[in-house]
């Protein structure tokens, strides 16, 4: 899998490692190629795209941690955002770090109040059932496009206050690939997907409007917080940008993720009958085993050692968190799916000041659609073979055939 070599950097060399994260057949099944990245030490060397990559949980962790020395402000992808010709502008929330990143991060919290989320939970709760009553009718379903799509694509548009329409669900999900393709290099996946995403390109920008945003939905307390100097005026709308175009797809890939496993082991699904309190273990636990986002990117604002290798200055990193949640050093049997394990230090949600600021939204979403079904489903099964919705950076599936049959 890989070739060893050595980058032309001070102190101990770093291997330069014969591998591709965005090749098709990668991208379907990552796990050798992480297992190489491990193998090959705390950092390993891409010369294919000019960067360096982490693949073990014990480096990657202190250094989601340390944003002064490893910055996001060179962009999460590996494009550098920074500099003249970057294909992509930078998010106002993920790519910039403190203090700008604190003033942002405060408002947004502000506006996500106890009494918003208590709110949310009752609307959550109230489609969760209705969308799990519809799926026990049908008995056999598709996880992805039936299940988890649906319900984020109902329910998460409609807190944020984007005003409804036919094209919205497609739309969103188009521009939710879009924006984890430009994450990756500028290859032909990520071509392909920006000559869709460029023929919706005015809804989308008028998606981002203050005058889009419905009445009393967190889009509009955005804007409010830039009218009371809480953020910047033009921040406001590259925050719905943000949320509209990573809202959906990380959520609905947790959910199927979990389906998927749970499905193939009607051990771990009675685990869940029998004490549905594991439902939010089950997320966490395919949270892990799958890592929706796979990487995160990092420039290192001085030369530092990592376990005794010296990365330069102004230097790209690739953390491949998608390792970090198999490394055989930090988990016990990694590849299995286990409900009842404890899932804390796992990097899905990334770590540090930019751990993701909506994982409380993902997880009430995930937790109230998976315990409607199980409140109501005695058994889950595959019935054929699912499928993968291939992306530089998002892991998802495409299809899931499942069957239920009634509690």
């Amino acid at each position: 899998m890989s070739d060893l070599a050595s980058a032309d950097i001070a102190g101990r060399t770093a291997p330069a490692l014969d591998i591709d994260p965005y090749a098709d057949a990668v991208l379907e099944s990552p796990f050798e190629m992480h297992a190489a990245l491990r193998a090959a030490g705390p950092v390993g060397w891409l010369q294919q795209y000019g960067v360096y990559a982490m693949g073990r949980h014990k480096d990657i962790m202190p250094a989601l941690k340390d944003w002064e020395t490893f910055s996001s402000t060179g962009g999460s992808g590996l494009g550098d955002i920074r500099k003249p010709g970057a294909w992509r502008p930078g998010s106002p929330i993920v790519e910039v770090d403190p203090p700008q990143h604190t003033k942002v991060r405060t408002a947004l919290q502000r506006i996500l109040s106890p009494a918003v989320i208590r709110q949310w939970r009752q609307d959550f709760e109230a489609e969760a059932e209705r969308l799990a009553d519809e799926i026990v009718t049908q008995r056999s379903f598709c996880g992805v496009r039936d299940f988890s799509e649906t319900f984020v694509a109902t329910t998460f548009p409609a807190a944020l206050g984007l005003a409804d329409s036919p094209e919205r669900r497609e739309n969103l999900f188009l521009l939710g690939a879009l924006n984890f393709d430009g994450q990756g290099p500028k290859n032909e996946r990520y071509e392909a997907t920006q000559r869709k995403a460029d023929l919706i390109w005015d809804w989308y920008l008028d998606s981002m409007k203050r005058e889009a945003m419905v009445p009393g939905g967190f889009g509009e307390k955005i804007f409010q917080a830039a009218d009371a100097g809480e953020i910047e005026q033009d921040v406001a709308p590259l925050l719905v940008r943000s949320f509209l175009r990573g809202g959906l797809d990380t959520t609905s890939s947790m959910i199927s993720a979990a389906l998927w496993y749970l499905a193939k082991d009607p051990a771990q699904w009675q685990l869940l009958r029998d004490d549905p309190s594991r439902v939010r273990g089950a997320l966490e636990e395919a949270m892990r085993l799958e890592t929706p986002i796979q990487n995160v990117c990092r420039q290192t604002m001085r030369e530092v050692e990592i376990d005794g290798v010296t990365v330069p200055f102004d230097s790209k990193i690739l953390i491949i968190l998608a390792s970090a949640n198999r490394d055989p050093e930090r988990w016990e049997n990694p590849d299995r799916f286990d409900v009842t394990r404890q899932t804390m230090g796992h990097l899905a949600l990334g770590n540090g000041v930019h751990m993701c600021i909506g994982q409380m939204i993902a997880r009430l979403e995930g937790e109230v659609l998976l315990k409607a079904l199980v409140s109501r489903v005695s058994a889950l099964e595959l019935t054929g073979e699912p499928t993968r919705a291939l992306n530089n950076n998002l892991r998802s599936l495409a299809t899931l055939p499942l069957a239920v049959k009634a509690a």
